[in-house]
């Protein structure tokens, strides 16, 4: 499996063909928002409804079938983001655990494109990490390549 990081670039939707991306779940003004609504024409309300059943269940959440899109829940990206509490990124990798379970039972992406941006700022360098932990631990065989936007 190839893993790398790479800047967050804002392309044309046409860049995403054959990638499943794995984002925070939060609508509005939001990077599910855009991958789902810009990308894949998704309405505004499934894209609501989604992210709150992810919040909800705190567990990650597919948009599969109907878009290449998953999610994580929010709150390791709201009210978490400054926790330094190692129980917080473990629970964020048990979460990327479920979407990479999901994956080889359903899902079956071989390109992910992971974008945990909640902001113009930097993703937190700790979950960065533990997103490539996971992903080495778990991803080898099944996904053939991985990019994390920083």
């Amino acid at each position: 499996m190839k893993l790398k990081r790479e800047q967050q670039v804002y392309s044309e939707p046409g860049r995403l063909i054959g990638w499943h991306i794995l984002t925070v779940a939060e609508a509005g003004f939001s990077m599910l928002d855009i991958y789902g609504r810009r990308h894949h024409g998704l309405d505004i309300e499934l894209i609501r409804k989604f992210a709150d059943q992810v919040n909800e269940k705190d567990e990650a959440g597919s948009l599969h079938p109907l878009a290449p899109i998953s999610a994580v829940p929010n709150r390791f990206f709201r009210e978490q983001e400054r926790s330094m509490t190692p129980e917080i990124v473990n629970d964020l990798k048990r979460c990327i655990s479920e979407f990479l379970v999901a994956n080889q039972t359903s899902i079956h992406a071989k390109r992910i494109l992971i974008d945990f941006h909640v902001s113009p700022a930097a993703v937190p360098s700790r979950y960065v990490e533990a997103a490539e932990e996971v992903f080495r631990a778990f991803g080898e065989g099944s996904i053939d390549e991985v990019i994390i936007f920083t």
